[in-house]
């Protein structure tokens, strides 16, 4: 319990303090100003010194979170391993989590390093940083801030893999019992919530320059991204559930065919109906059947649904509300 609070604090203050330290850098370099053209490449240094550190702040600790909460979250599904209690269950996760993490973050900063350069010189933002040597500065964190990104989107996919392991080789269906994986759901939401804010940080922009095409093609890849990574995890276990299920109804029909076939009678001239034992046997075949095609398999109830369609409209609302609150602003001004 010590170690996971001395975790959750160091995950907590680190991105606070590169926060405070980048902002204020920033500021005193003059930076953060509303003083330019929304077209202007100043503008667009204003808007990126403004949100760069806040979405590297909150990406690297919505990593740090995706990969504990899900833990937590996925200790409640593993019923295989309840020999163990949950405490270590959790930390075992927890830690396998992280190592993949580990081993993964130097090809993530090698895709971030190349993406990041890409992005500053096809954009032509380099253009002016032999005259404004400061600028220098500016263009670096380009390079923390697809790091972050990629180290977040990095995070929820080795979740999925876990997921997908589970569903496939340990996962015990209960066809009467889908409220069970409520905590898969609410791990769904979590993490989705995480991503959308992170978007909606990045409309902050939106109030200092016109959207350029670059930005909202690849915000509109990311949304699709996101959305896949909402309803992955949920189509999985659809998927599991179904097969578990169309293989139980297989196994009833072939009993009650065994059952029914006239291979099974006592007697030639013996009838069905004067077996009771047998009747009363094919009767039940027959409940559990009917109860077994009439079992959900999705793990969604109407509150949860209506919730996803919220925070599918979340990042969509925040950019179009970014919109009309920098129109609106030119219109004042």
């Amino acid at each position: 319990m010590l170690q996971h609070g001395r975790l959750y604090k160091t995950h907590f203050l680190l991105p606070a303090l590169y926060l405070l330290i980048v902002l204020s850098i920033n500021c005193y370099l003059g930076f953060v100003t509303f003083d330019h053209e929304a077209t202007s490449l100043a503008a667009r240094d204003a808007a990126t010194a403004l949100t760069a550190p806040v979405l590297v702040a909150f990406a690297w600790w919505a990593s740090c979170r995706t990969l504990h909460s899900s833990a937590v979250y996925l200790s409640f599904l593993l019923s295989h391993r309840r020999k163990k209690s949950r405490a270590r269950l959790v930390e075992k996760i927890r830690f396998t989590f992280f190592s993949q993490m580990l081993k993964a973050l130097p090809y993530i900063f090698v895709c971030a390093l190349v993406v990041s350069i890409g992005y500053v010189f096809s954009q032509g933002i380099a253009d002016k940083v032999t005259e404004q040597p400061k600028r220098v500065f500016l263009l670096l964190q380009a390079v923390p801030i697809w790091l972050a990104g990629l180290s977040l989107f990095s995070s929820n996919i080795i979740v999925l893999r876990f997921i997908k392991r589970h569903l496939q080789k340990h996962f015990r269906v209960r066809l009467f019992e889908m409220e069970e994986m409520m905590p898969l759901c609410k791990l769904v939401l979590h993490n989705f919530c995480l991503t959308s804010i992170l978007l909606a940080i990045y409309s902050v922009t939106f109030l200092f320059v016109d959207v350029p095409l670059t930005d909202a093609m690849l915000l509109s890849v990311i949304s699709l991204l996101i959305v896949l990574l909402l309803l992955q995890p949920i189509l999985e276990v659809h998927s599991v559930v179904s097969k578990r299920r169309s293989l139980t109804l297989a196994r009833i029909n072939e009993s009650l065919k065994m059952e029914t076939s006239p291979e099974m009678r006592v007697t030639e001239t013996r009838r069905l109906v004067d077996d009771d034992t047998r009747l009363q046997f094919i009767s039940d075949l027959l409940t559990v059947r009917t109860e077994v095609e009439r079992a959900p398999s999705w793990p969604l109830t109407l509150p949860f649904t209506l919730k996803i369609l919220v925070l599918i409209l979340l990042p969509m609302l925040s950019w179009t509300g970014a919109g009309l609150m920098s129109q609106l602003i030119k219109v004042i001004l």
